[in-house]
């Protein structure tokens, strides 16, 4: 079946003309500009030549003919200077310069518009966060979070004594948006400049408009997208660098699962951090004495001491030993041999040459040797102070990260040990509750209505050695589970003022912000999530061999830090801190600070004064205290009655 073709419509020279220009215009001001340029050139071109070849006389009252020179910048003037017209005498010249004094008025003005049109343009290009970053050397920051902040506020802090350092942002948010917010919560940054794009993160063309390339480190964050959206951003990054060798990358996950794949693919090329896995575990070592939490902190951020890698080829030859002494400022707890790192390793272990040793200093430029010492100490019992004795801790609340609280606080609790959990019935259900099988402790679930007084009942009712408060981070925002938390500790306040005894509290508040306020109640530590996370995922992205001295820190399994008994390293109530340094070296330890009352000193220098009371206490990084295997036992009571001698015991209501 054939068509006959229809004649297309003729198109005149006008529409042609129409259309181009309608083109030009669609093609941005630059060619319009481009184009008026051309036509006002043109214009002067001709009116030179007309004033050179017919040698018109007239031009400002001058008699004689112009050269072409003369008559380009005499026509050059009327076209942006209407006022020079005024001079000319001749009638021929007027004609001609009333012509390019006319035109210049419309095609200059224009200009001058589309000039300006130009600038906006470029102006709102910017704003939309699209233009090329040109950094070197910077920190790039896949992603949006919460956690980004206090990211940055940390970064800030690592990079105060360097000059012209800078964070680049990448996320899929508004310029502007980025950069209000990041003003507001870090209004000071220093010596470092911040640079927001708007962009995919998982797009390597726009890796490349923020120069991956040049970066030093990248940092990529579980945003809106969660772990999807942080492993699209990582195959993105390995795109650029296949093998990972010149980036440090720092990777935030949600999912276990996720975390260890990406380890163990990468050949642990790229540090992954799971808030809840962190927080977890320093809920579990702080409820299990008290000030930890704050040594923690202090090692995990970069204001006060931190934890270094130096080279000294002064060491080569010696023992770890003879380390732990030779340094006047700083804490040797380790040393790197060949990539990996071992913490408190044997004392006679000899440092080969390329080992570097592993300390806690004020900062890199404090990490002196000093020559070593021979300090006697006599004789110290190299026995562990005690076998851990059972306890009984109360755990208030409840979410996700319960299971992985209990598994962790199951290490360091002696055989026999109870744990109560008491849960709010109004907000989580009893059989979504996950108990894990612990070998020291039986755990007793209590699921319990909802009402303020019988929680004060249960707790004074039985001795606690500790209590936890966990958010119900999974039920509420983190707004509503921080108030419920913080009426739980002034319930718990409430209830061992009158009691008399006050077990030691631990309690997570998700938004920091929170801590100043939830102090007042009398909690011995505060665990914020998403604060510690952010904290290691900065200290990693500066120094990416520290994953391997947290994870051993932060583990159940090998090395772990430790207040013991002063009596155990100081035989006399003076002494000086080298002493107990050598005195636990006897023990097998690396000795980091004391506890003196209240306050815990960490990294304190050889030379400082001690004088210990009977309650003070001895800042240890050691092995753990031995005991014997025992059964699972696990007494997963769901109870939605009251415990037995008690009338009604329940959690605080917050509906």
């Amino acid at each position: 079946m054939s068509h006959d073709k229809q004649p297309r419509p003729a198109r005149t020279i006008t529409a042609r003309l129409r259309y181009r220009f309608d083109l030009a215009l669609s093609r941005g001001p630059l060619i319009i500009i481009g184009y008026v340029g051309a036509v006002m050139l043109v214009i002067i071109l001709v009116s030179a030549s007309l004033l050179t070849v017919l040698r018109l006389a007239g031009v400002n009252g001058d008699p004689h003919g112009l050269s072409f020179a003369e008559a380009f910048w005499q026509a050059l003037l009327r076209v942006i200077d209407t006022g020079t017209i005024a001079s000319d005498q001749d009638w021929a010249t007027r004609a001609i310069s009333f012509v390019v004094t006319l035109s210049g008025i419309f095609l200059a003005g224009s200009l001058i518009g589309l000039i300006a049109n130009a600038v906006d343009q470029r102006i709102d290009h910017l704003r939309k966060g699209r233009s090329e970053v040109l950094e070197d050397g910077h920190t790039l920051v896949l992603g949006w979070s919460e956690r980004l902040p206090v990211i940055l506020s940390e970064l800030v802090i690592a990079n105060e004594n360097q000059r012209r350092q800078s964070v680049v942002v990448l996320a899929d948010r508004a310029k502007d948006e980025m950069e209000d917010e990041l003003h507001r919560l870090v209004p000071n940054t220093r010596t470092t400049r911040v640079v927001c794009r708007t962009g995919d993160t998982g797009s390597i063309d726009d890796l490349r408009l923020v120069n991956i390339e040049g970066a030093r480190s990248v940092i990529v964050l579980a945003g809106a997208d969660g772990d999807p959206g942080v492993v699209k951003a990582l195959l993105a990054v390995r795109s650029i660098d296949p093998d990972l060798t010149r980036l440090r990358v720092v990777a935030e996950l949600l999912g276990a699962d996720h975390a260890e794949a990406l380890r163990v693919l990468t050949d642990r090329r790229i540090a992954t951090v799971r808030a809840d896995e962190v927080i977890s575990q320093v809920t579990a070592q702080a409820c299990h004495q008290s000030g930890l939490a704050g040594v923690f902190r202090d090692l995990i951020d970069f204001d006060g001491d931190e934890i270094y890698f130096s080279r000294v080829p002064e060491l080569t030859g010696h023992t770890y030993r003879q380390a732990l002494l030779a340094f006047p400022d700083s804490s040797v707890i380790g040393m790197l041999r060949d990539g990996r790192t071992q913490l408190n390793p044997p004392g006679d272990t000899v440092f080969a040459e390329g080992d570097e040793v592993i300390v806690v200093a004020a900062d890199d430029d404090r990490v002196v040797f000093g020559g070593f010492q021979d300090v006697q100490v006599g004789a110290v019992s190299g026995a562990l102070p005690f076998a851990e004795p059972a306890r009984r801790v109360v755990i208030v609340g409840w979410s996700p990260l319960g299971e992985t609280v209990l598994r962790e606080l199951d290490q360091f609790l002696g055989t026999g040990s109870v744990v109560d959990l008491l849960i709010d019935t109004a907000v989580l259900a009893a059989d979504e509750v996950v108990l894990p099988a612990c070998a020291n402790c039986t755990v007793e679930l209590h699921a319990l209505p909802a009402h303020p007084q019988p929680l004060v009942d249960i707790v004074t009712a039985r001795d606690y050695d500790e209590a936890i408060v966990l958010g119900y981070r999974h039920k509420l925002t983190p707004a509503q589970a921080d108030t419920r938390s913080m009426l739980t500790l002034l319930a718990l306040h409430k209830a061992w003022r009158s009691h008399g005894r006050r077990p030691r509290i631990v309690a997570e508040m998700l938004d920091r912000s929170n801590v100043a306020v939830a102090q007042t109640t009398g909690a011995d530590d505060f665990i914020v999530s998403d604060e510690l996370s952010s904290l290691m995922i900065a200290q990693l992205s500066e120094r990416l061999e520290l994953q391997d001295v947290f994870a051993e820190l932060f583990d159940t399994e090998g090395s772990f830090i430790s207040l013991r008994p002063a009596g155990l390293y100081a035989t006399t109530t003076a002494t000086t801190y080298a002493h107990v340094v050598a005195a636990a070296a006897q023990r097998g330890e690396s000795a980091l600070g004391y506890r003196i009352g209240e306050t815990v000193v960490l990294n304190p220098a050889k030379v400082t004064p001690l004088t210990f009371g009977a309650d003070d206490q001895v800042l240890v990084l050691g092995q753990r205290a031995g005991r014997p295997p025992t059964a699972p036992a696990l007494a997963g009571v769901l109870d939605a009655s009251p415990a037995p001698g008690l009338s009604g015991p329940a959690l605080l209501d917050q509906d």
